[in-house]
């Protein structure tokens, strides 16, 4: 079987591999045209029995470490091979916590799986069981690049290559990018969004809401966005990919798990194979269980069970195991990121919530607030990455400083009233800590825009404009309040919104240029002077080209906003 190379060409690895996931897959799959004599060759055809749930992906990079995973329906232990280092059999395990709800079979089956995820499952059944293999590789030089291939029995031989990160504290140019609120699921093809435009049109103010535009929607589906921003991040070389959470619509659902890998590692997409993620967790990810749909401890505890099942992160080395992963220090480079876990705070006292429907201590889900456990793991890791001179970033997902629906006032009177249950308010607890351990930018999400602000010398970004939501602030027409008076003086002096600034130019029905649009954060991290660095966070985005009647063609641009941010970091 001939090993394919998505980051040399992508179009033909997503091709050939098509087999592994329709069952139909083999080396003898492909494109090209058959020679003359072929239908003469005595040789039988190589079928594949085996298909991969998610193709190799990479996690948790190190200096001289690299973990690839990758999921199959094969118990079968696989090879992976890495030029210049070694071959590795994998150690399948089962991973007995990514199953199917009655719901999802059934979705699987019925006629409104557009997508035709898991088209191949035996009618009336679950797709066959999910078996994970990891391989820590060690022993790799520092900024590397290493080609790996993976040997599953059965499917298709996987080819990429990778880069080990640089030594902590050296001095290199390390990019980035940055998303949240991707919120997959089988559900988005054919999903389209609401679209908003700002109310300057007629005469309203910038931040408003044009009402002509309140159940306007978004020329293409969410799968089809979705797809095109992530194209246009694996264009841009990125070292690392950071997700602030929202990553799936429901987080115990597991049809929107294989969704995401679909995209990230699978059949429309392979950037999760060169490039490793740093996650953090949503409410999304807190959410939804096939018995206990909702915000519940089994929601939590499930869609626990799958995250971990999924990732390979640092250690907080926490007293509750099921508070590992959530929250943890990467260093790359020159670069250090906190993760925080915003999921939960005092149950007690809304005001230091982030979501009033979780139970902290039934859900095992920590706090953040002053004096909680991660409050004083994040005090400990900042001032360390501080003393060692580190350019530090720190991404959770509740953004603390914005205009949408969760910025709203936490509280259960409802968003018409002015609270929201969901709150990213509470996260401002934060702010001197980050100004006093000098971090560079914050990059949330939670309120599914594309926003800026600084406040004291600290860029605070939300990024929840990855493949869900395209909104503006406030919650029109549930209430056409804004709560940008809420925020800080400087936050108000800096705010930079795209709903805002970038107003939509149309040629008739036909869509020229700005508005809102599906996209990431990329940010440049580069040498300047004897010991400091330059920041750049340059936001870019995907444009859907329409014909002159406003229908979309299938095409892309690749753009960026009016916004860049520098920033230079003495040292």
């Amino acid at each position: 079987m001939s090993p394919l190379y998505p980051k040399l060409a992508l179009a033909l690895a997503i091709t050939s591999l098509t087999g592994c996931f329709n069952g139909s897959g083999s080396s003898s799959d492909s494109n090209e045209s058959p020679t003359p004599d072929s239908s003469e060759n005595d040789e039988p055809s190589v079928v594949a029995d085996s298909r991969y749930y998610a193709l190799p992906y990479l996690q948790n990079p190190a200096p001289t470490e690299m973990t690839v995973t990758w999921f199959s329906d094969s118990d079968k232990p696989g090879t992976l091979a890495v030029n210049g280092i070694g071959e590795f059999a994998s150690n399948p395990e089962l991973a007995d916590s990514l199953t199917y709800g009655a719901s999802e079979i059934e979705y699987i089956h019925g006629d409104q799986n557009f997508s035709s995820i898991h088209s191949y499952a035996t009618e009336g059944a679950a797709p066959a069981p999910n078996y994970k293999h990891s391989v820590r590789v060690t022993q790799l030089t520092p900024e590397t690049s290493y080609q790996y291939s993976v040997d599953q029995p059965g499917a298709d031989t996987f080819a990429s290559e990778f880069k080990t990160a640089p030594m902590t504290g050296s001095r290199e140019a390390v990019r980035f990018i940055a998303m949240s609120d991707m919120e997959t699921e089988p559900e988005s093809t054919q999903k389209t969004v609401r679209w908003t435009a700002n109310a300057l049109a007629v005469g309203g103010e910038k931040l408003g809401t044009d009402p002509d535009t309140y159940t306007r929607q978004y020329p293409v589906d969410q799968t089809e966005g979705y797809k095109a921003n992530l194209g246009y991040a694996a264009t841009r070389g990125p070292d690392f990919w950071v997700i602030a959470g929202d990553l799936v619509e429901k987080g115990g659902r597991q049809l929107d798990w294989d969704e995401f890998w679909r995209h990230s590692a699978g059949e429309w997409g392979t950037l999760a194979s060169t490039t490793p993620i740093f996650p953090t967790l949503g409410n999304h990810e807190n959410y939804w269980h096939p018995e206990a749909p909702g915000y519940n401890a089994q929601a939590s505890m499930l869609s626990y069970d799958k995250w971990n099942t999924y990732w390979d992160l640092p250690t907080n080395y926490a007293t509750d195991e099921r508070y590992e992963k959530r929250y943890y220090r990467a260093d790359y480079g020159p670069v250090t990121l906190i993760s925080l876990d915003s999921s939960n705070g005092n149950d007690d006292d809304p005001s230091q919530d982030t979501n009033l429907m979780i139970n902290g201590v039934e859900s095992r889900v920590p706090d953040f607030n002053p004096g909680s456990e991660q409050w004083n793991w994040a005090i400990r890791e900042l001032a360390d990455a501080q003393a060692q001179g580190q350019i530090i970033f720190v991404q959770f997902h509740h953004t603390a400083f914005g205009t949408g629906v969760h910025s709203l006032p936490s509280g259960s009177a409802g968003i018409a009233n002015g609270e929201d249950s969901q709150s990213g308010v509470p996260m401002r607890a934060y702010k001197e800590l980050f100004e006093r351990y000098g971090v560079t930018a914050v990059l949330s999400g939670h309120d599914e825009l594309l926003e800026y602000v600084r406040i004291n010398g600290v860029h605070y970004w939300d990024v929840g404009f990855a493949g869900d939501g395209l909104r503006g602030p406030g919650y029109p027409p549930t209430t056409t309040y804004v709560p940008f008076d809420q925020l800080p003086a400087e936050a108000q002096e800096t705010h930079w919104s795209v709903h805002g600034d970038v107003p939509e130019m149309w040629n008739g029905n036909q869509l020229i240029d700005g508005g809102k649009h599906y996209g990431f954060l990329e940010v440049d991290v580069r040498p300047s002077g004897d010991y400091g660095y330059e920041v750049v966070m340059t936001p870019r985005y995907v444009f859907p080209i329409t014909d002159g009647n406003g229908e979309p063609t299938g095409e892309f641009d690749h753009r960026q906003y009016n916004k860049v941010v520098r920033v230079v970091v003495e040292r």
